[in-house]
């Protein structure tokens, strides 16, 4: 039995194989399976993946009819055969050392979930071994927000994934999210089981880059940028963010990053609905009390946000506006920004990564 099952969900990006597959073959541990879910491709990736299993009885492949990446994945964490997984992206690749680095610390912090750093350029990745003495960064539960300051959270890629755990606690990818953003109820839901079975344990995590991310793809859901709001895309941040405050105990003000890209999401998704019907297609938000307890989060602590007031006064078009504004880098923007902080002075703005309270 292999050490580790690698899950590469395929659909329509034959160019890209070829390399994520000779990423897998340089690896410097070897002891591995790689599950190809060719996920409907109509173009010929399905013949590669044939062609690269027969070639490597280590790789194997899944042909299915079109589902969509949580589907893919779903059936090939399903097939996987190892004690652990790792997952891919086909249009990624792996440090030669990443199979081997995320193995070696996972026996050394038995029961830790085990992460790498990414990186999106590609000389950036280390040639060579794994050296045992990289450094290796820790959180317990209670710091569990700085997963998403320090590390590549919540991406389910590059990390070393307990299939016992997943199968025990029934984490899987929800199937009906064909549109992004599937990632982070994933990990959510992972990080909650990993504690559940043991609340001592700790994420560990490779102060290396281990896994490249090819961002300019601009073919791939992650590159492609426009989401217009759904309501399960509120309750999947709002979700993380009740975790913390109430299960894992997080201190409120390490949560200021995570509280802040959240409203950037926010105000980000509702920019990309039709301007015509973009009222009437956002009226449900303010209903939600997910907004509410994430509005509620910037009064309490006293961090500015461009976005708090006028999504207090359920000022849609203008939340839209500011958005779109703060991606320009345009003087709209920062003359609301600079009118807002009068109507908070005593509101503190981001400072930045190394200003995070770590209690």
């Amino acid at each position: 039995m292999a050490q580790v099952s690698v899950v590469i969900p395929v659909y329509n990006m034959a160019k890209y194989l070829p390399r994520c597959f000779a990423s897998l073959q340089a690896q410097t541990m070897p002891d591995w399976e790689a599950l190809l879910v060719d996920d409907g491709s109509p173009d010929n990736s399905g013949e590669i993946c044939d062609e690269w299993a027969a070639k490597d009885g280590r790789f194997r492949v899944i042909h299915k009819a079109n589902g969509g990446v949580c589907s893919a994945r779903n059936a090939g964490l399903a097939a996987a055969k190892s004690p652990y997984a790792v997952l891919m992206d086909q249009d990624d690749l792996l440090a030669p050392c990443a199979l081997e680095a995320l193995l070696a610390v996972q026996k050394r912090f038995l029961g830790d979930f085990v992460l790498g750093l990414h990186t999106e350029i590609r000389k950036e990745l280390p040639d060579g071994a794994f050296a045992p003495d990289t450094p290796v960064q820790r959180y317990a539960s209670r710091q569990a927000s700085y997963l998403y300051n320090d590390a590549p959270f919540p991406p389910p890629w590059g990390k070393l994934l307990d299939l016992d755990l997943m199968r025990r606690y029934g984490v899987r990818f929800d199937e009906t999210i064909r549109d992004g953003y599937e990632d982070r109820p994933f990990m959510r839901d992972y990080l909650a089981a990993h504690w559940q079975r043991n609340a001592a344990a700790q994420c560990a995590v490779v102060q290396l880059p281990l896994y490249f991310w090819e961002r300019d793809n601009a073919e791939s859901v992650s590159s492609s940028g426009r989401q217009p709001l759904k309501p399960w895309h509120l309750a999947m941040f709002d979700g993380f963010l009740t975790d913390c405050l109430n299960v894992y105990h997080v201190p409120p003000k390490s949560l200021q990053f995570y509280a802040l890209e959240y409203v950037q999401t926010l105000a980000f998704s509702l920019s990309c609905l039709p301007p015509d019907t973009l009222e009437q297609d956002a009226a449900w938000i303010y209903e939600d009390p997910a907004l509410g307890r994430l509005l509620d989060y910037f009064r309490k602590n006293k961090l500015y946000t461009v976005f708090y007031t006028p999504l207090r006064r359920k000022n849609t078009k203008l939340v839209a506006k500011l958005s779109r504004g703060r991606l320009e880098n345009n003087s709209f923007y920062w003359h609301h920004y600079k009118l807002g902080r009068c109507l908070h002075p005593t509101w503190a703005d981001w400072k930045g990564l190394e200003a995070i309270v770590r209690e």
